[in-house]
């Protein structure tokens, strides 16, 4: 992977997503030609920031903005405080708003199909945990841009406090009939929570892993475009389920980490 010029960011926000995931928005400086594909991630660094050999500390994340945002003049990072182990999470978990943040990029081949291609019948985007980031930013510009495509979005997490981007999505669920929205939770106990009115395309709180779930949410194959990001154990599983259902191999994408 070569790199790319590095760009210098400003933090312009701290989003809490949950109690140990943060959206970090970062301004680009004016006139930047910065472009990237929603999908693709960058790598970040803090000034100053170095390991034991006096080199700066890079960490890959999925940009989980739309590209579309960028004409806002920023993009989101959406990162996880890992706790012990996590050397560079816990750094920028101490950045503040007017910080410096470098990226660069972008890389990456896991990308939403441009919607000059023929579209498929509907959008499917399965993801576990902060998978969910890269997902985020294509689901994001599939609404900026209109498709006109049905989304699916089967989630899932540990417990009921872990779901990332929980209003902004429900909000695009409650306010598309044509937008599913599926989460479940790994552990704790789950308790399905519908919006007033009985909305059949939202589902919250499932109990069990949303690889187990996903026979019974996709009892067949259609034309669906499958979009995958999780740890990579989900990762298998469900292209796995994806193949054993039929799917073009050239239907299914994945991410993992």
């Amino acid at each position: 992977m070569a790199a790319r010029e590095v760009l210098p960011t400003t933090l312009m926000d701290i989003i809490q997503e949950t109690p140990r995931v943060c959206t970090f928005r970062l301004a680009l400086p004016e006139k930047s030609p910065f472009s990237f594909q929603a999908g693709q991630f960058v790598m970040a660094s803090i000034p100053g920031f170095l390991n034991t050999k006096g080199r700066p500390v890079r960490r890959a994340y999925s940009v989980a903005s739309s590209p579309k945002d960028l004409e806002k003049g920023f993009l989101e990072l959406t990162i996880t405080r890992v706790g012990e182990g996590g050397f560079f999470s816990n750094r920028i978990h101490e950045c503040r708003p007017g910080d410096t943040i470098h990226i660069d990029g972008p890389y990456g081949s896991f990308v939403l199909r441009s919607a000059d291609e023929t579209p498929p019948q509907r959008y499917l985007f399965v993801a576990s945990g902060s998978g969910i980031a890269p997902l985020r930013g294509m689901i994001r510009t599939i609404l900026m841009e209109g498709r006109k495509v049905p989304v699916s979005l089967y989630y899932g997490y540990r417990n009921a406090s872990d779901f990332i981007f929980e209003k902004e999505l429900t909000d695009y669920a409650l306010g598309r009939p044509d937008f599913e929205l599926v989460t479940a939770l790994s552990r704790g106990e789950g308790t399905v929570i519908e919006p007033a009115g009985g909305l059949p395309n939202v589902r919250k709180g499932l109990q069990g892993r949303i690889t187990r779930l996903l026979p019974e949410l996709i009892p067949k194959a259609d034309g669906s475009e499958v979009y995958i990001c999780g740890p990579p154990e989900m990762v298998g599983q469900s292209e796995a389920f994806f193949r054993d259902a039929g799917y073009p191999e050239e239907r299914v994408h994945k991410e993992q980490w």
